[in-house]
């Protein structure tokens, strides 16, 4: 467990030093870590796809809270659905409310042994504080991913929260999954109408395309059917 032997982000999670501090992170840190990534990537199931490159990069965060007063519940509103779905309906005048849209993905974990929300200050330094509803997903580091043996580092981002606006949330724990509700909502939303749309959007998302971006979105929608 490395989580808990060190108070220093630049030790723990490199990648996310540059974000917290004015550290300058060389390359060969992402380089290395991608290539851990990639090559533990089939054995992350579901988390490898949302935790690889910038799946959830700026999605709302709808909760944090602790279940059984130790596990992380951690609720998303998925964003590259979201702007897909707010393209969509621009482009076919859909009377829905695009501020009203939500596509939830849930982070849990069990078998929790340390669960924690930090600030970093600007020498890298680890300090814990109370846990508070918080606005966006930024960047996530897997720190280690092994059976029974899971460490990961979370960049979070809290609105109005000037100076404080960035938040460390460290996990270690024995499982954890991810729980796909997106396309129940956008049942809801389109009921069956669009499928053909989804279908290829998530088709694209899992290629590893980026789509969190309004106007890749819609670029996308006019090239369906063509």
């Amino acid at each position: 467990m490395k989580i808990g032997t060190t108070n220093n982000l630049l030790e723990l999670a490199p990648t996310l030093a540059g974000n917290f501090t004015e550290f300058e992170v060389r390359q060969s840190v992402f380089d290395a870590y991608h290539k851990w990534f990639n090559s533990h990537n089939e054995d992350m199931g579901i988390p490898g796809k949302y935790f690889g490159g910038y799946r959830l990069h700026d999605s709302d965060i709808l909760s944090i809270q602790k279940c059984n007063r130790k596990d992380l519940l951690l609720r998303l509103s998925d964003m590259a659905t979201t702007q897909f779905a707010c393209a969509l309906i621009d482009k076919k005048k859909i009377p829905l409310a695009k501020t009203e849209l939500e596509f939830p993905v849930e982070i849990i974990s069990s078998g929790t042994k340390h669960l924690s929300l930090n600030e970093v200050d600007i020498e890298g330094g680890i300090h814990p504080c109370r846990f508070r509803q918080l606005s966006e997903f930024l960047y996530v580091e897997i720190i280690e991913w092994q059976n029974r043996s899971i460490e990961i580092a979370f960049d979070l981002w809290k609105h109005g929260g000037y100076p404080n606006n960035r938040f460390l949330l460290l996990l270690s724990c024995e499982a954890l999954k991810i729980a796909e509700y997106q396309k129940t909502k956008w049942n809801e939303y389109f009921g069956d109408t669009y499928d053909e749309y989804y279908e290829y959007f998530c088709n694209e998302l899992n290629k590893g395309v980026y789509l969190s971006d309004y106007t890749l979105c819609s670029e996308l929608i006019d090239n369906i059917g063509k």
